[in-house]
Protein backbone atom coordinates (compact mmCIF):
# COMPACT_ATOMS: atom_id res chain seq x y z
CA UNK A 1 0.00 0.00 0.00
CA UNK A 2 1.64 3.13 -1.00
CA UNK A 3 1.37 6.65 0.50
CA UNK A 4 -1.42 8.32 -0.66
CA UNK A 5 -3.59 4.90 -0.50
CA UNK A 6 -2.89 5.44 3.35
CA UNK A 7 -3.68 8.55 3.30
CA UNK A 8 -7.04 7.95 1.77
CA UNK A 9 -7.99 5.19 4.03
CA UNK A 10 -7.16 7.06 7.52
CA UNK A 11 -9.27 9.70 6.05
CA UNK A 12 -12.00 7.47 5.73
CA UNK A 13 -11.71 5.15 9.24
CA UNK A 14 -10.64 8.14 10.97
CA UNK A 15 -13.42 10.47 9.31
CA UNK A 16 -10.85 13.57 9.56
CA UNK A 17 -9.82 15.80 6.33
CA UNK A 18 -6.98 14.85 3.77
CA UNK A 19 -4.48 16.95 5.24
CA UNK A 20 -5.34 15.93 9.00
CA UNK A 21 -4.57 12.13 7.85
CA UNK A 22 -1.58 13.31 6.10
CA UNK A 23 0.28 14.99 9.06
CA UNK A 24 -0.75 11.90 11.34
CA UNK A 25 0.44 9.52 8.91
CA UNK A 26 3.90 11.68 8.42
CA UNK A 27 4.17 12.22 12.54
CA UNK A 28 3.99 8.42 12.83
CA UNK A 29 6.33 7.17 9.99
CA UNK A 30 3.33 6.30 8.26
CA UNK A 31 2.71 3.52 10.09
CA UNK A 32 -1.60 3.55 10.02
CA UNK A 33 -2.30 2.13 13.70
CA UNK A 34 -0.48 4.88 15.30
CA UNK A 35 -1.69 7.60 12.92
CA UNK A 36 -5.23 6.57 13.84
CA UNK A 37 -4.33 6.25 17.76
CA UNK A 38 -2.72 10.03 17.76
CA UNK A 39 -5.49 11.04 15.92
CA UNK A 40 -7.46 10.02 18.93
CA UNK A 41 -5.69 11.50 21.44
CA UNK A 42 -5.77 14.70 19.75
CA UNK A 43 -9.71 14.47 19.78
CA UNK A 44 -9.75 14.59 15.96
CA UNK A 45 -11.41 11.13 15.06
CA UNK A 46 -14.76 12.23 14.33
CA UNK A 47 -18.12 10.18 15.52
CA UNK A 48 -20.31 9.40 12.90
CA UNK A 49 -23.42 9.77 15.71
CA UNK A 50 -24.54 10.28 19.22
CA UNK A 51 -25.46 6.76 19.60
CA UNK A 52 -24.16 4.75 22.88
CA UNK A 53 -22.06 2.80 20.26
CA UNK A 54 -18.45 4.83 20.92
CA UNK A 55 -19.56 5.89 24.43
CA UNK A 56 -20.15 2.43 25.48
CA UNK A 57 -17.08 1.04 24.39
CA UNK A 58 -13.33 1.47 26.19
CA UNK A 59 -10.40 3.04 24.55
CA UNK A 60 -8.82 -0.14 24.47
CA UNK A 61 -11.77 -2.18 22.40
CA UNK A 62 -11.93 0.77 20.15
CA UNK A 63 -7.97 0.46 19.45
CA UNK A 64 -8.45 -3.33 19.01
CA UNK A 65 -10.83 -2.84 16.47
CA UNK A 66 -8.92 -0.41 14.22
CA UNK A 67 -5.83 -2.71 14.40
CA UNK A 68 -7.94 -5.69 13.46
CA UNK A 69 -9.35 -3.76 10.78
CA UNK A 70 -5.58 -2.45 9.49
CA UNK A 71 -4.06 -6.12 9.73
CA UNK A 72 -7.19 -7.70 7.80
CA UNK A 73 -6.73 -4.89 5.30
CA UNK A 74 -2.38 -5.15 5.56
CA UNK A 75 -3.15 -8.69 4.65
CA UNK A 76 -5.64 -8.77 1.98
CA UNK A 77 -3.50 -6.56 0.38
CA UNK A 78 -0.18 -8.88 0.76
CA UNK A 79 -2.57 -11.46 -0.60
CA UNK A 80 -3.76 -9.27 -4.04
CA UNK A 81 0.02 -8.15 -4.21
CA UNK A 82 0.91 -12.48 -4.11
CA UNK A 83 -1.53 -13.11 -6.59
CA UNK A 84 -1.04 -10.25 -8.68
CA UNK A 85 2.88 -10.77 -8.76
CA UNK A 86 2.35 -15.00 -9.28
CA UNK A 87 0.13 -13.89 -12.30
CA UNK A 88 2.26 -11.67 -13.95
CA UNK A 89 5.35 -13.95 -13.68
CA UNK A 90 3.16 -17.29 -15.47
CA UNK A 91 1.73 -14.63 -17.67
CA UNK A 92 5.57 -13.81 -19.01
CA UNK A 93 6.38 -17.62 -18.46
CA UNK A 94 3.97 -18.24 -20.93
CA UNK A 95 4.69 -15.77 -23.25
CA UNK A 96 8.47 -17.07 -23.42
CA UNK A 97 7.28 -20.41 -24.01
CA UNK A 98 5.50 -19.12 -27.12
CA UNK A 99 8.04 -16.98 -28.45
CA UNK A 100 10.88 -18.85 -28.08
CA UNK A 101 11.98 -22.36 -29.71
CA UNK A 102 13.96 -25.01 -28.30
CA UNK A 103 16.63 -26.17 -31.19
CA UNK A 104 19.62 -29.23 -31.44
CA UNK A 105 21.90 -28.45 -34.14
CA UNK A 106 24.20 -31.41 -35.63
CA UNK A 107 27.38 -29.91 -37.79
CA UNK A 108 25.40 -26.28 -37.13
CA UNK A 109 22.23 -28.25 -39.43
CA UNK A 110 19.01 -28.13 -37.18
CA UNK A 111 17.96 -31.45 -36.16
CA UNK A 112 15.34 -30.44 -33.95
CA UNK A 113 12.99 -27.50 -33.81
CA UNK A 114 10.03 -27.13 -31.62
CA UNK A 115 8.02 -24.40 -29.21
CA UNK A 116 9.74 -24.16 -25.91
CA UNK A 117 6.51 -24.96 -24.23
CA UNK A 118 6.02 -28.30 -26.03
CA UNK A 119 9.52 -28.92 -25.52
CA UNK A 120 9.28 -28.41 -21.82
CA UNK A 121 6.55 -30.79 -21.85
CA UNK A 122 8.51 -33.47 -23.25
CA UNK A 123 11.20 -33.44 -21.08
CA UNK A 124 8.86 -33.15 -18.00
CA UNK A 125 7.12 -36.57 -19.06
CA UNK A 126 10.42 -38.41 -20.16
CA UNK A 127 12.98 -36.22 -18.55
CA UNK A 128 14.97 -39.14 -16.81
CA UNK A 129 15.27 -40.95 -20.63
CA UNK A 130 15.47 -37.83 -22.29
CA UNK A 131 18.65 -36.19 -19.85
CA UNK A 132 20.81 -39.46 -20.67
CA UNK A 133 19.79 -39.02 -24.32
CA UNK A 134 21.13 -35.65 -24.43
CA UNK A 135 24.31 -36.32 -22.23
CA UNK A 136 25.29 -38.76 -24.46
CA UNK A 137 24.49 -36.73 -27.74
CA UNK A 138 26.47 -33.88 -26.46
CA UNK A 139 29.37 -37.06 -27.29
CA UNK A 140 28.10 -36.99 -30.92
CA UNK A 141 28.35 -33.13 -31.53
CA UNK A 142 24.56 -32.14 -31.01
CA UNK A 143 24.03 -28.16 -29.57
CA UNK A 144 21.10 -27.22 -27.75
CA UNK A 145 19.88 -24.01 -27.81
CA UNK A 146 17.16 -21.24 -27.44
CA UNK A 147 16.18 -18.92 -29.80
CA UNK A 148 13.46 -16.36 -30.15
CA UNK A 149 12.51 -13.27 -28.95
CA UNK A 150 13.75 -13.23 -25.78
CA UNK A 151 17.16 -12.61 -24.28
CA UNK A 152 18.01 -16.15 -22.89
CA UNK A 153 21.79 -15.87 -22.71
CA UNK A 154 22.46 -17.57 -19.53
CA UNK A 155 20.42 -20.71 -20.56
CA UNK A 156 22.84 -20.74 -24.01
CA UNK A 157 25.84 -20.25 -22.41
CA UNK A 158 25.23 -22.88 -20.13
CA UNK A 159 24.33 -25.16 -22.66
CA UNK A 160 27.56 -23.97 -24.84
CA UNK A 161 29.76 -24.79 -21.95
CA UNK A 162 28.19 -28.61 -21.51
CA UNK A 163 29.06 -28.92 -25.27
CA UNK A 164 32.53 -27.49 -24.62
CA UNK A 165 32.82 -29.66 -21.76
CA UNK A 166 31.63 -32.99 -23.85
CA UNK A 167 33.83 -32.09 -26.89
CA UNK A 168 37.00 -31.92 -24.59
CA UNK A 169 36.28 -35.17 -23.02
CA UNK A 170 35.47 -36.33 -26.16
CA UNK A 171 39.06 -35.24 -27.50
CA UNK A 172 40.62 -36.75 -24.43
CA UNK A 173 39.32 -39.80 -24.65
CA UNK A 174 40.11 -40.09 -28.24
CA UNK A 175 44.14 -38.82 -27.99
CA UNK A 176 43.99 -41.81 -24.76
CA UNK A 177 42.73 -44.45 -27.01
CA UNK A 178 45.42 -42.93 -29.80
CA UNK A 179 48.34 -43.23 -27.86
CA UNK A 180 47.53 -47.00 -26.59
CA UNK A 181 47.06 -47.83 -29.87
CA UNK A 182 50.04 -46.02 -31.21
CA UNK A 183 52.11 -48.07 -27.97
CA UNK A 184 50.51 -51.38 -28.74
CA UNK A 185 51.68 -51.08 -32.31
CA UNK A 186 55.33 -49.72 -31.41
CA UNK A 187 55.27 -52.77 -29.22
CA UNK A 188 54.04 -55.39 -31.62
CA UNK A 189 56.51 -54.00 -34.15
CA UNK A 190 59.50 -54.26 -30.79
CA UNK A 191 58.25 -57.61 -30.33
CA UNK A 192 58.71 -58.73 -34.20
CA UNK A 193 62.02 -56.87 -34.40
CA UNK A 194 63.42 -58.92 -31.36
CA UNK A 195 61.85 -62.13 -32.78
CA UNK A 196 63.33 -61.57 -36.22
CA UNK A 197 67.02 -61.21 -33.90
CA UNK A 198 66.39 -64.89 -32.28
CA UNK A 199 65.61 -66.60 -35.35
CA UNK A 200 68.50 -65.04 -36.68
CA UNK A 201 70.55 -65.98 -34.13
CA UNK A 202 69.37 -69.42 -33.76
CA UNK A 203 70.08 -69.88 -37.89
CA UNK A 204 73.52 -68.73 -37.07
CA UNK A 205 74.41 -71.03 -34.44
CA UNK A 206 73.35 -73.57 -36.95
Amino acid sequence: MDNLEKVERLREKADVTYDEAKRALEACNWDMLDAMIYLESLGKVKKTSDTDYYSSKTKEDKLYDVEKTIKDEERRNKEESFKNSFKRGFDRFIKICKENHFIVKHEDKKVIDLPLGIALIIFLIGWHVLLIVMLISLFFECKYSIEGKNNLKTVNSAMDKAAETAGRLKREFEDKTEDKSEHKAEKSAEDKDVKSAEDEDAKNEL
